[in-house]
């Protein structure tokens, strides 16, 4: 009945000393006022679809598994996380005791005087011992630190949810840009084809003396310049697939095509949402927030560093002098001890120590501010990238259309000798930059699309 009682005693007794802790509750911080988009959306809370499901493209999709499965930043961020969830377990062990063993055996001859001043021991000596040894977490110091690591452990998760995001966007952009630079060869490459054909006929017609040589140097001319355009889109184009292989985690080599640019949809009927709902979409935002609390609660640690720390140690096992009579009743030996450590004079060592975590703290905060207003910034501009490139591309589709009617009747007009030859390679140069233009102001406007996906966090 007493034992019972004791128990009870020392349960409430560590009850009581555990609502000791220092430090103050997290609370998370708060958040801009005033932030608005200055494009109009639509704004809906509902669930961003998946990347997959953005994309129509096969090949696309392919890209982005192989990204997410093989990227080496990928696999490091992995590991990286494997390795904060095995910290945070280790921290959080030392909230409970510590068990151990010690087994030893062995003797030795010493004289009477040695053993007098524990020189030695004469005879055989036999010891198994477990020892438990347990820091009683009276001001919250491993609390904090568990708490803390916790939140380090997630601020790594989202950091990689981050990570998959932009490796996303980065592969659908890439690959936009490659079908981009394809479109834009085939331009080159029909565009050379069609002025080499009509080098060929006003060359006939200067030596049958119906032009002038100038007319065929002209010809000549504009062949050139088309044709130098093709290997300068070649060489980017084995950049921008060396670029996607690397994102794959893979070497130098082609990579397969799909649908061609213009065949491309992505719904721009994108949720927004509220400025207030990104907070919460936004993995690197959330990332940054857990580094905050993680920091916050590196305070509480510190201070509970200037206080002193319990602890207690208890033994039990065997000792002898025999192995015959070692598991005897006389060898039985159980030990327990409590210590107070606590600090003194240090010149307030531990006082800055706690100051200079608040200032970490403060660092932490503003970095966090940073980000979170970074993430508005980029909603704002994606939107008005989207707006701006739909509207050059609707221009620029008009521009071409234009040009081609244009060369036509150009073409028809020196044909009959109503016009000078100039006048139709003015117009094939109108024709061929419209076009290269055209197809760029596409590239734009899908990659500004997922530009916006990346900047509202992704769907997954």
């Amino acid at each position: 009945m007493k034992a019972k009682y004791t128990y009870h005693l020392l349960l409430a007794t560590l009850m009581l000393l555990g609502g000791c802790m220092v430090g103050k509750k997290y609370t998370a911080p708060e958040q801009p006022a005033a932030i608005s988009y200055r494009d109009t959306v639509r704004i809906d809370t509902a669930k961003l679809m998946g990347w997959f499901d953005l994309y129509n493209d096969t090949a696309l999709q392919t890209i982005i598994k192989t990204t997410l499965d093989s990227n080496r930043d990928m696999l490091t961020a992995a590991a990286r996380i494997a390795e904060a969830s095995l910290q945070a377990a280790v921290i959080k062990s030392n909230l409970y005791p510590q068990f151990s063993y010690a087994l030893q055996a062995g003797g030795g001859k010493a004289g009477s005087d040695a053993v007098k001043v524990a020189g030695g021991v004469d005879g055989a000596a036999f010891n198994a011992f477990g020892v438990l040894n347990w820091e009683i977490d009276i001001w919250g110091k491993i609390r904090h630190a568990s708490r803390a690591a916790l939140a380090s452990y997630l601020s790594s998760v989202y950091n990689r949810n981050a990570l998959q995001v932009s490796l996303v966007a980065e592969a659908a952009s890439e690959y936009f840009l490659l079908r981009d630079l394809d479109n834009r060869l085939a331009i080159a490459q029909q565009t050379y084809a069609n002025r080499h054909e009509v080098t060929g006929i006003i060359t006939e017609r200067f030596n049958k003396g119906y032009v002038a040589e100038l007319d065929k140097l002209w010809a000549m001319q504009q062949e050139a310049i088309a044709g130098a355009t093709i290997p300068s889109l070649k060489r980017q184009i084995v950049q921008v697939e060396n670029s996607l292989r690397l994102l794959m985690g893979e070497g130098p080599g082609t990579v397969a095509r799909g649908k061609s640019i213009f065949d491309q949809t992505i719904t721009p009927d994108i949720p927004v949402g509220l400025p207030s709902q990104l907070i919460e979409r936004r993995p690197d935002v959330i990332s940054a927030e857990q580094s905050l609390r993680s920091q916050f609660e590196q305070i509480g640690v510190a201070q509970a560093n200037r206080l002193p720390s319990f602890s207690l140690t208890g033994l039990l096992g065997f000792a002898s002098p025999a192995l015959s009579t070692f598991l005897s009743s006389k060898g039985f030996v159980a030990n327990g001890f409590g210590s107070l450590v606590g600090p003194i004079f240090n010149f307030g060592k531990l006082k800055n120590l706690a100051e200079a975590e608040k200032r970490k703290f403060d660092q932490v905060y503003y970095q966090y501010q940073q980000t979170v207003l970074g993430a508005f910034g980029d909603v704002d501009n994606a939107l008005t990238s989207y707006r701006t490139y739909a509207e050059e591309y609707a221009q620029r589709t008009n521009e071409v259309d234009a040009a081609a009617k244009s060369l036509v009747l150009s073409q028809a007009r020196y044909d009959n000798g109503y016009t000078a030859y100039v006048e139709v390679i003015v117009l094939q140069n109108n024709l061929f930059d419209a076009q290269l233009q055209q197809s760029i102001a596409l590239q734009g406007k899908l990659n500004s699309l997922v530009q916006l996906y990346k900047s509202l966090g992704g769907g997954w």
